[in-house]
């Protein structure tokens, strides 16, 4: 029953394994985020390929930052001919520049999900506030926040208009996310990997297996059995997805 709502298995790191590592992930879906036009056609194909797979287009900021306007406005033209479950990966990211052209077309992806009334998968890297003032001026209701590092007011402020938070496996090491996974209820929070990145063991490659290790950390954080937050997490991806 395990979920990773957010990973990357179309990245250059699975080229020599792929197949083997959908195969022992365990999971009964994995999300992968579209997050360059090639990529998004990647996980397309990937999707076609492995049943568990799911489909989710976008452009993170590090591309809607240098990318040309016309080059971004075609490719969002073009995701919004498709059929994913969800858009993502979409966002901002604080570390890149251009960030007027980052909101602009964030914005615009925004509402392309609501448009399309699908879950859209979000990247807020030192940008979390401008995040979330962004998602609630376009009233976004079905908001999955990926890897989510800001403060706990804002965790509780985007709790309390219903997004989700998808925990990677750096929980294990990471305080900042052990803290808001205790504040958060079990009814919002989701796994996921983020793979190739975000990985348990510093430096080591992450894969979609991986969910397992953050099920195991959010039980003993929350007091719970693994299999209820196993469990927990499913059923809230299938009422967010449904």
């Amino acid at each position: 029953m395990f979920i990773d709502v957010h990973t990357h298995v179309t990245d250059k790191a699975f080229d020599a394994d792929r197949k083997e590592v959908l195969k022992r992930c365990d999971c009964v879906a994995i999300i992968n985020n579209g997050y360059t036009p090639d990529d998004n056609r990647q996980t397309i194909a990937l999707a076609k390929e492995f049943s568990i797979v799911k489909v989710a287009l976008g452009l993170h900021p590090s591309e809607t930052s240098k990318m040309s306007p016309k080059d971004i406005e075609n490719e969002i033209a073009w995701i919004a001919k498709q059929k994913p479950l969800a858009i993502g990966e979409i966002g901002l990211d604080g570390t890149y520049e251009n960030m007027e052209q980052q909101k602009k077309y964030f914005r615009q992806l925004v509402q392309l999900a609501l448009k399309k009334n699908i879950p859209m998968i979000v990247h807020s890297r030192k940008a979390e506030k401008e995040v979330i003032d962004i998602l609630e001026e376009e009233k976004a209701t079905r908001v999955i926040l990926h890897c989510f590092m800001g403060k706990l007011k804002l965790a509780e402020r985007a709790e309390k208009r219903g997004y989700y938070f998808s925990v990677p496996p750096i929980i294990v090491y990471a305080a900042q996310f052990q803290e808001m996974v205790k504040k958060v209820s079990i009814t919002k929070i989701l796994t996921e990997t983020d793979a190739p990145f975000l990985g348990p063991v510093k430096g080591e490659r992450n894969e979609p297996r991986n969910v397992q290790v953050t099920v195991q950390k959010i039980a003993e954080l929350k007091g719970m059995d693994a299999k209820e937050v196993e469990n927990s997490v499913f059923a809230n991806y299938q009422r967010l997805f449904s």
